[in-house]
C-alpha cells in the first residue's frame, strides 16, 4: 500500500504542477507574442526614428555654427566702437576731474587771500568772521572730497 499511495501523492503533484504550468506558459506564450509584435514594430519604426536623429542633430549642428558666427561678428563689429567710447569716456572724465582741481586750487587761493584780509580786522570781527568762514570751509572741504572721490572713482 505504500506504493500506490506514493504514487497517487507524485500524481496529484504532476496534477498540480501541470494546473500551476498551464497559466504561466499560456502567460509566456501572450508575453513571447507581445515581444514578438514589439520587436517587429521596432525593427519597422527605428530605421526612421534614427533618420529623424541624425537631421535633428544636423539641424542643431547648423543652428549652433550660426549662432555662433552671429556673436563673433556682432563682437568683432561691436568692440572697437566700445572701446573707443571707453577711451573718450575716460579722456572727458580727466578733463573734468583736472579742471575740478583748477577750480579747488583757484578757490584755495582766494580763501588764502580771505584769511590775509581778515588778519587786518578787529579781533571781535575776525573770531566771528573765522567761525563762520571755518564751518562754511568745512562744508565746502567735504563737498571737495565727496566730488574727488567720486572723480577719482569714475576715473579708475
Amino acid at each position: 500500500m505504500s506504493w500506490e499511495t506514493s504514487l497517487f501523492i507524485l500524481c496529484l503533484a504532476v496534477v498540480a504542477l501541470v494546473g500551476f504550468t498551464i497559466p504561466l506558459l499560456l502567460q509566456l506564450r501572450r508575453t513571447v507574442r507581445n515581444l514578438d509584435t514589439t520587436i517587429t514594430t521596432l525593427n519597422q519604426d527605428l530605421p526612421q526614428i534614427l533618420k529623424n536623429v541624425d537631421f535633428i542633430t544636423e539641424n542643431v549642428r547648423q543652428s549652433v555654427h550660426a549662432v555662433r558666427a552671429t556673436l563673433e561678428e556682432t563682437i568683432n563689429r561691436s568692440l572697437p566702437s566700445i572701446l573707443e567710447n571707453v577711451d573718450r569716456l575716460t579722456a572727458t572724465v580727466e578733463k573734468s576731474v583736472e579742471l575740478v582741481r583748477s577750480r579747488v586750487d583757484e578757490l584755495s587761493g582766494g580763501l588764502e587771500r580771505v584769511r590775509g584780509s581778515l588778519a587786518h580786522l578787529d579781533e571781535g570781527i575776525k573770531d566771528r568772521a573765522r567761525g563762520q568762514m571755518s564751518q562754511g570751509l568745512k562744508v565746502f572741504a567735504g563737498l571737495v572730497k565727496r566730488v574727488r572721490s567720486a572723480l577719482e572713482s569714475a576715473r579708475t
